[in-house]
């Protein structure tokens, strides 16, 4: 069947040259030139002379607040207050550092800072993991849909083809993550120029938590604008590589590339509802939010404390390398089931 070289470049080749796979490429193109065009733009930014809002912040006193809105007990009450206790020592070092006194945008922080974390880049991530899913099935269902199937798994290689279909899957998927990725940060930075704050901490005490004005922006480590880009474009890799696994491990599992779409939109839809059914800040839901979608859902509160949902530091360092480990073994099980299933 040729060469491995000449396999992967082949896989490649039917993943690029897919006409539905290049209709998304272009929607996601057109989409965020859209999203920078209708983000509201400040005529001027307004200043404010910033202040070291974690000098004597409690996080303890936060939990407490969590605790009692939300009815925690048992774990997830103990969960929060771990997790609170454990960002304490953070959070005296960012006020011994004057992480907050940075300027920032000024009174326009929230704003400007939500434009690119909380949407650029959450649809950046959202288009990148999408397009790795579909290559993937593209991919690993492109024989069956054509009805050569048989014909490729008569060979030792085409049992084995499934790896090759998982290096063409990631290797796209990361390519297209790579193309979206600085093809929609141009068209944001077209409009919104940050080159005088990327030396600034995200920790200004003008930035709030995601979705509450009343908490400041608190990480596990200090980040400027830059750093904090920097670790969300990695971590954005590694989920769009998580999907590119999800979907392999699906396609080759299921035979039809209809029953494999179904089933990961399925997938997608109770990774989203699982979560509500338990308590806020227990160890289940905890869990359910470290899946591939969940991950994706809370991509704005990256290296931030993530609030009440999130039970966990560094939830999505965690999240990825875990998702990462158990979709490898998913797909290998899977491959090992396709050299082995009867395609009769």
């Amino acid at each position: 069947m040729g060469s491995p070289d000449m396999l992967l470049r082949y896989e490649i080749k039917k993943i690029l040259f897919s006409p539905a796979l290049i209709g998304f490429a272009v929607l996601c193109a057109a989409l965020n030139v859209f999203i920078a065009r209708s983000l509201y733009k400040p005529d001027a930014m307004s200043g404010g002379e910033p202040y070291n809002v974690f000098e004597g912040y409690d996080a303890g006193a936060l939990a407490d607040g969590y605790v009692a809105r939300y009815g925690m007990r048992d774990g997830a009450e103990r969960n929060i207050r771990g997790k609170y206790g454990k960002l304490q020592p953070v959070i005296d070092q960012k006020a011994e550092n004057g992480d907050a006194l940075s300027a920032y945008f000024g009174q326009e922080t929230y704003i400007m800072h939500g434009h690119l974390f909380g949407t650029t880049l959450f649809a950046v991530a959202g288009e990148s993991c999408l397009f790795a899913l579909f290559a993937a099935l593209t991919s690993t269902g492109y024989e069956n849909a054509r009805n050569t199937e048989q014909l490729v798994c008569a060979s030792k290689t085409g049992r084995t083809v499934s790896r090759t279909k998982l290096a063409a899957s990631l290797l796209t998927g990361l390519l297209f993550f790579a193309v979206i990725l600085v093809s929609g940060l141009a068209v944001f930075f077209a409009r919104f120029d940050f080159s005088a704050v990327w030396g600034d901490n995200v920790s200004s005490s003008f930035n709030s938590a995601p979705g509450n004005y009343l908490i400041p922006f608190m990480t596990w480590r200090s980040f400027t604008v830059a750093g904090l880009l920097g670790a969300v474009t990695v971590a954005a890799a590694g989920l769009t590589a998580v999907f590119s696994l999800f979907g392999t491990a699906l396609g080759t599992f299921f035979r039809g590339g209809y029953i494999a779409c179904g089933a990961a939109i399925v997938l997608c839809v109770l990774q989203y509802m699982a979560p509500l059914f338990f308590q806020t800040g227990g160890t289940l839901r905890g869990a359910l939010n470290l899946t591939p979608l969940m991950l994706w859902a809370n991509s704005g509160k990256w290296f931030t404390d993530g609030g009440p949902e999130i039970a966990w530091a560094n939830f999505e360092s965690a999240g990825i390398l875990a998702c990462l480990a158990a979709l490898a073994a998913a797909g290998l099980a899977a491959a090992a089931f396709y050299r082995r299933r009867d395609l009769v």
